[in-house]
């Protein structure tokens, strides 16, 4: 008889990766210390992903694919960059409210360069093609140096506003983010275009 899939299994399993990556970074964690904080068997871990490096891309690929597309809308859908950067800012710190977890899991993943992702390059080539975009709007509006290029503006609005996220929730796992914050960082990460 087939053994059936628990979804809880499958959720625990993902939050204790999202939280062992958090604590000890990529280095520092393994299939069996995964299934110990998740309270299964390595075998059962094993029925599901070849490896950890399957598991944590997996994650990875569904908060950047999250992450892309609203980056892609609020630059569309923004006059000026300071506009984008705010929307950005908002989005993610609410994401953070409601999901801190995932968002200190994502911010780890931007800070650990260790972590592997079969859609890293991809992705970055979506980002500084977004990045281009933004340098574009950003002249016109004249928030951004026109000797800008696109690699500085991936790092500042990822570094800025996902360290900020991981330094509150470290000092106060029950922090909220909120407009006001969204707007200075969002604030913060155009000067820095400038």
């Amino acid at each position: 008889m087939a053994r059936i899939t628990d979804p809880e299994k499958l959720e625990n399993i993902k939050i204790a990766v999202m939280e062992l990556l958090v604590e000890h970074g990529y280095g520092g964690m393994s299939i069996v210390s995964i299934s110990e904080k998740a309270g299964v068997s390595p075998g059962y871990l094993y029925k599901h992903y070849s490896s950890k490096e399957e598991l944590v891309q997996e994650l990875v690929e569904t908060e950047m694919d999250s992450i892309i597309e609203n980056l892609k809308l609020n630059i569309s859908n923004s006059s000026s960059v300071y506009e984008a950067a705010y929307k950005t800012v908002y989005n993610l710190f609410m994401y953070a409210n409601s999901h801190p977890i995932n968002a200190k899991f994502t911010a780890a993943v931007f800070m650990d360069v260790k972590v592997p992702s079969k859609e890293k390059a991809e992705n970055y080539k979506i980002l500084v093609e977004l990045a281009k975009q933004i340098i574009d709007l950003g002249i016109k509006t004249k928030e951004i140096n026109p000797q800008a290029i696109p690699m500085e503006i991936v790092a500042i609005p990822f570094t800025i506003p996902f360290r900020y996220i991981s330094v509150f929730l470290e000092v106060d796992r029950k922090k909220k983010f909120t407009q006001e914050e969204a707007k200075r960082v969002a604030e913060i990460c155009v000067k820095g275009f400038g």
